[in-house]
Parts: structure tokens; C-alpha cells; sequence
């Protein structure tokens, strides 16, 4: 809980660092990208498979939902097993920047330790959220549509609503229980 002053303890930090949340702007990317990815589909099934949009509109739109879900939640699991280890691998050279800089200034001159310390933590923090962020959509959104067209390409004896269905459904479970290894 922050305190009275608004600042937040030592162990709110921690963890708001450690935890599984996202931030707002991590949460839009995510959502963003995963219904743009979960409706690339919809393109194979209108033009190849020649499949009514309207008449199949229901399936559509049902497995469009749950796949973008399916992808939200993926790319949470990766980016929080990521950012751990970028942030461990990252933590000297941003140190290193941030001192540089703070030594330039007088501000810098006139921080105490913990302060620099914090600076760096929070600089640290930042810079792996931002590439486990970038990270898991590239990872997940490759992995998803080799699934996808795997399962398009091993179910092309069913009816083309059948392979869609499985294909979306079949990819976006096994993406989920691959990004939780």
C-alpha cells in the first residue's frame, strides 16, 4: 500500500516489479495485436476456402474472441518469464548510463545512493518491460500462425468450418500451454 505521502514502500515496489500485471500500455499492445493476428484467419477462410462470411459470421466472430484471449493471456506468460532475465542481463549497462548521466548534472551531484539506486532500478525495470513487452508479441504471434497453418494443413480433409474451427481453437490452446513452459 503507499503511504500517506503518496511514495511507495519498498516491498509495493517490489511488487509492482515482480508481479504478473500488466501495464495499461502493455495490456492495449497486447489486445491490439492479438485481435489483429486472430483475424488474419478470417482472410484464409473468405478468399481460399471460399467460405460465406455471413453465414459462418457466428463461428467467426466466437473464435475470433476466444483466440485473441488465448493470445492476451500467451503473451502475459511470456513476458513475465522474460523480464526477469532481461532485467538481470540488462542491469549493468543501463547502471552504467544512468550514473554517466546523473554525474553530469548537479542534480546527479547531489542524489544520495538510495536515490541513484532507485533511478536505476526504475530505469532497469523499464527497459525490460519494453523488450519482454516487444518480445512476446513476435514470439507469439510466429508461433500462433505456424500453428495455424499447420493444423489448416493437417485437418484440409474436413469441411473447410471444421478445419477453421479446430485450426483456431487447436493453435491458440497449444500456444497457451507452450508459453506456460
Amino acid at each position: 500500500m503507499p503511504s500517506k505521502k503518496g511514495k511507495l514502500s519498498d516491498d509495493d515496489r517490489l511488487l509492482q516489479r515482480t508481479g504478473r500485471d500488466v501495464s495499461t500500455t502493455a495490456a492495449a499492445l497486447f489486445y491490439g495485436h492479438a485481435i489483429i493476428v486472430s483475424a488474419l484467419p478470417l482472410w484464409l477462410c473468405w478468399r481460399v476456402y471460399m467460405l460465406n462470411m455471413m453465414t459462418f459470421s457466428l463461428l467467426f466472430l466466437s473464435l475470433t474472441i476466444l483466440t485473441t484471449w488465448l493470445l492476451f493471456q500467451s503473451y502475459k506468460r511470456v513476458m513475465f518469464s522474460l523480464k526477469h532475465k532481461i532485467a538481470q542481463r540488462r542491469q549493468n549497462a543501463v547502471s552504467k548510463e544512468i550514473i554517466k548521466q546523473l554525474g553530469d548534472t548537479t542534480e546527479g551531484k547531489k542524489m544520495s545512493k538510495n536515490d541513484k539506486d532507485q533511478r536505476v532500478e526504475w530505469k532497469v525495470n523499464e527497459v525490460a518491460d519494453s523488450e519482454a513487452t516487444t518480445y512476446a508479441i513476435f514470439y507469439n504471434n510466429a508461433l500462433f500462425l505456424f500453428l495455424y497453418l499447420l493444423l489448416a494443413y493437417l485437418g484440409r480433409g474436413f469441411h473447410p468450418a471444421a478445419t477453421y474451427a479446430i485450426s483456431m481453437a487447436g493453435s491458440g490452446f497449444l500456444l497457451l500451454f507452450i508459453s506456460s513452459t
